[in-house]
């Protein structure tokens, strides 16, 4: 073998070499992202799981009824602390939506009811803090993250998960 047929092999050699790090960094890219994703919804469920959390929305729902509550000088200060740890933790999980560091899907199958009922109890509360404060954007990705909820409904279920996916079956187990 010459010389220029070492030279053409090399290059083509460094050629697919080039291409197969590039198809490389595409996969660790989608990796990294899928592996991004899955952490921030554990991170979602995990704020969502929390008894502080979990006793912020009972009380929150207390007042649904009645939304004005919310907005009564004289609440209690235990109500008061309710509504701004799920504000805060829904304005934070509105943004991650919006970034898409978190699926749209995922939040409205884990919380999307529950996300909408809080922001019909507490819109009243939030556009009170809003003109108090004269700042518009006060809690402004809760809100966006409910009525992105409430404008897509085709990712609203109508039938639980108990008949809707009645027929799964666990994958395969290898040996």
């Amino acid at each position: 073998m010459d010389l220029e047929s070492l030279a053409n092999l090399a290059e083509i050699f460094g050629a697919l070499l080039v291409i197969g790090g590039m198809v490389l960094g595409v996969i660790e890219i989608r990796n990294y992202r899928t592996q991004r994703q899955e952490t921030a919804a554990m991170e979602i469920m995990r704020a969502f799981q929390s008894p502080e959390f979990t006793r912020a929305i009972q009380l929150v729902m207390e007042y649904e009824g009645d939304s004005r509550d919310c907005c009564d000088p004289e609440v209690s200060p235990e109500l008061l602390k309710a509504v701004m740890l799920i504000s805060t933790t829904l304005e934070s999980i509105g943004l991650m939506v919006y970034r898409r560091s978190v699926p749209f899907s995922l939040v409205q199958q884990l919380m999307g009811g529950t996300i909408q009922a809080c922001w019909s109890v507490l819109s009243s509360y939030v556009d009170r803090v809003r003109k108090n404060a004269g700042r518009d954007s006060l809690y402004e990705w809760f809100q966006w993250l409910a009525e992105r909820l409430e404008a897509h409904p085709e990712y609203r279920d109508d039938e639980g998960a108990y008949v809707k996916y009645r027929d799964w079956k666990p994958e395969n187990r290898r040996s």
